[in-house]
């Protein structure tokens, strides 16, 4: 997905629908490009796919269990951190899989470190090269002398 897309627009009924029917639930809308998580009943984030830079897998480890998340870094906004235990978490996994490859080894990917928080990259924006710019006055430097 090219950065310079710009994500559709959502219809309003399908974000009001979300919105109030599955809080709690995260899900990826490949038509518009867009990661939806609808977190609380009157909440709902909408996150376009090419503004994501990295995709991070971390693990929590409490002293009763692990919760196992992926944080999406998105350009110029806050972070947005969805779990395993999300409604459609392993829908949103699978459809994201062609986006963003090495996100589906994120049960693998992060170790359990017994009571702290561990995370791994799984996924980031490759930064196109910048080309290197010749120095305009190498060329026109004088020649050192010759040894006599």
């Amino acid at each position: 997905m090219d950065p310079d897309d710009t994500p559709a627009k959502r219809p309003l009924f399908t974000r009001l629908r979300e919105r109030l029917v599955s809080p709690g639930a995260a899900h990826v809308d490949l038509e518009a490009g867009m990661i939806v998580a609808t977190p609380g009943v009157f909440r709902m984030r909408e996150v376009p796919l090419a503004r994501v830079s990295r995709v991070e897998a971390g693990n929590r480890d409490t002293d009763t269990w692990d919760t196992v998340y992926l944080s999406f870094h998105v350009d110029g906004e806050e972070i947005l951190v969805l779990s395993e235990e999300d409604k459609g978490f392993g829908e949103l996994i699978r459809d994201l899989r062609e986006v963003f490859p090495g996100i589906e080894g994120w049960e693998s990917a992060v170790p359990s470190v017994k009571f702290q928080l561990t995370s791994v990259d799984l996924w980031r924006r490759e930064v196109p090269e910048e080309p290197v710019a010749e120095d305009p006055g190498a060329a026109e430097a004088p020649e050192p002398p010759e040894p006599l």
